[in-house]
Order: structure tokens, then C-alpha cells, then sequence
């Protein structure tokens, strides 16, 4: 694809709430954005392929991991962002 577009992640967190908040705050400034996930719980199940271990349940000793991706030319606007956020200076 001659146009396509560079995407680079600048954020990656187990916690879904600082992920939906950082969505929020990257939303809010108008900056796009790709998200991925990382569902552990499928790596686990591949990794008890056998069965010889207790079956897998969430019982919060298993995350999911959460990133979000922008524009090679957003990178350091959206990381600025973030990291104001992440010092409190942007209200949540």
C-alpha cells in the first residue's frame, strides 16, 4: 500500500480503567488511535494443552494486557498527553 500509515504503540497497561482513561484522553485531544489486547487467558489454556493442571478460571490472577497505537507523526504529542496524565496533572 503506497499511503499506508506508520502506527507506533505509546501505551500498554494490564489495568483496563488507565486504558479506557488514556483512550479518553487521547480521544478528547483528537489524536487517533489503533487498540490492541493481549488475551493471557488463551495463552494459558495453549499452555495446559494437556489438561495436567487446574482448570483456568478469572480469578484475577490472570490479565489481560491492553495498548493503544497512534500516527508515527502523533507519537510525541500523544505520549505528552499521557504522561501528564499519568503525573495528575490532567484532571481524570
Amino acid at each position: 500500500m503506497l499511503f499506508s500509515q506508520k502506527w507506533e504503540e505509546i501505551y500498554a497497561t494490564p489495568d483496563q480503567e488507565a486504558f479506557f482513561r488514556a483512550k479518553y484522553l487521547l480521544d478528547g485531544q483528537g489524536i487517533s488511535f489503533k487498540t490492541d489486547l493481549i488475551n493471557n487467558q488463551l495463552r494459558l489454556s495453549f499452555n495446559n494443552a494437556d489438561g495436567s493442571r487446574a482448570a483456568l478460571g478469572r480469578d484475577g490472577s490472570v490479565r489481560d494486557f491492553y495498548k493503544i497505537l497512534v500516527k508515527k507523526e502523533d507519537r510525541e504529542k500523544a505520549r505528552m498527553i499521557l504522561e501528564k496524565q499519568m503525573e495528575g496533572r490532567i484532571e481524570k
